[in-house]
């Protein structure tokens, strides 16, 4: 249950607020909206406006209108509450009336009917429609029309994918031409991830949860090829063996720092080798070549936040067996790129990523006391610490784990 400010809860138990609420408690019973609309039925005596006013401000009190509940959702949002989180907060959970929820079920009940028919006259199976109907958490919820107008764009753009005597589309192609955007149907768009695990589920696939190997495996399985070259990340030394070019690449590369593409990646491979070492910026991977040269052990740089090609290929790593050890800048986006990385290499290890490490280069860090966990450092200390701050103690630790 949400927590009332105590001066919000003094307000509440005046008579006129306590008027106010109440009857937006009956507007919720009855599946009405309670941060907009006007409460006319509520009629406040001289000294209850006088009271509601302490919300609303004077202006309004004297003004002899009716209360506007935009106006007290705007008051209520300074202090972090919705209307509706008020009204349960002091009166306990809306249940909504017998009739209003009859109806609301048969809303939705049609609604899922109407769907249904939208995907199964776009091509879709009728049980394929009804189990992704039923089990996609991202589509919004049957009864107020918002589920129906995205299964129509869903099936606006099934109905345009490549039918097997065709030939297969680009992605950003398929976006921009149907959508007007190339990039409306990526992986963090609404209609890109429905589009994409209604594919899946199609195929029998796994259903695809973000960008990478299943998010692309989905969409091609549906005619439609993602692009493959602008997903990139930076290796120095990284044995591959296998049929892809990026083998070819590393090979070639020997003691120099090279980009794979995920296009260069595409085709069968196997990383090999020792240990690798994992880092967030180019400086590391350039200052590594120029000391190490071919000695260099395996040494991935993600140029920031990871691409799919950096996922995919330490989870390359990880899938063989290779151990890993990760790190980043000191700072909250550096936090971004090892949860990442770790989230496709669960058993790595931090390479110097840590409150003691962290400390020992901010201002005066170690004056500051005791943190249970890096994000709570650098949450309180505020001091950015970048890799090339520690460039001559990674290059320590990548010479000690050199290859003869």
């Amino acid at each position: 249950m949400s927590v009332v400010p105590e001066g919000i809860r003094q307000w509440s138990g005046l008579d006129g607020p306590a008027a106010v609420l109440r009857a937006v408690q009956i507007r919720a019973r009855r599946g009405h909206d309670t941060e907009n609309g006007r409460l006319s039925a509520v009629v406040l005596s001289s000294s209850q406006r006088q009271e509601v006013g302490r919300l609303l401000g004077n202006s309004w009190a004297l003004s002899g209108r009716p209360v506007q509940l935009r106006d007290v959702a705007a008051r209520l949002a300074e202090h972090g509450m919705t209307v509706r989180r008020l009204v349960e907060a002091l009166y306990g959970e809306v249940e909504l009336d017998a009739d209003v929820r009859r109806m609301e079920s048969e809303r939705a009940r049609a609604e899922d009917k109407s769907a249904e028919a939208e995907l199964i006259w776009a091509g879709v199976l009728p049980q394929v429609a009804r189990d992704w109907l039923a089990d996609e958490p991202i589509l919004p919820a049957a009864g107020a029309g918002d589920r129906l107008g995205v299964v129509w764009e869903v099936s606006a753009i099934w109905i345009q994918l490549p039918d097997g005597t065709t030939p297969p589309v680009r992605h950003a192609q398929l976006a921009g031409v149907l959508l007007g955007d190339a990039h409306s149907l990526d992986a963090d768009q609404l209609l890109g991830k429905l589009v994409a695990r209604l594919a899946a589920m199609t195929q029998g696939l796994a259903r695809p949860t973000r960008a990478g190997r299943i998010w692309r495996l989905a969409w091609a399985s549906v005619g439609v090829l993602c692009d493959e070259v602008s997903s990139r990340v930076l290796a120095v030394n990284l044995a591959l063996e296998g049929n892809a070019h990026a083998v070819r690449l590393c090979s070639a590369s020997v003691g120099e720092p090279v980009w794979l593409s995920l296009r260069s990646l595409r085709g069968d491979w196997n990383a090999v080798g020792g240990p690798a070492f994992v880092c967030e910026n180019p400086t590391v991977a350039e200052a590594a070549a120029d000391r190490l040269g071919a000695g260099c052990p395996p040494l991935i740089c993600t140029d920031g936040v990871p691409t799919t090609a950096a996922l995919d290929l330490v989870a390359g790593l990880a899938a063989a067996d290779i151990p890993v050890s990760v790190r980043a800048d000191f700072d909250h986006a550096g936090l971004v790129v090892v949860k990442q990385l770790v989230s496709v290499a669960p058993a790595a290890e931090m390479w110097r990523f840590d409150v003691a490490t962290y400390l020992r280069h901010t201002t005066h860090g170690t004056q500051l006391g005791h943190y249970p966990d890096l994000r709570s450092a650098i949450d309180h200390i505020g001091q950015a610490v970048h890799e090339e701050a520690l460039l001559d103690d990674l290059l320590a630790d990548l010479s000690s784990a050199a290859v003869p």
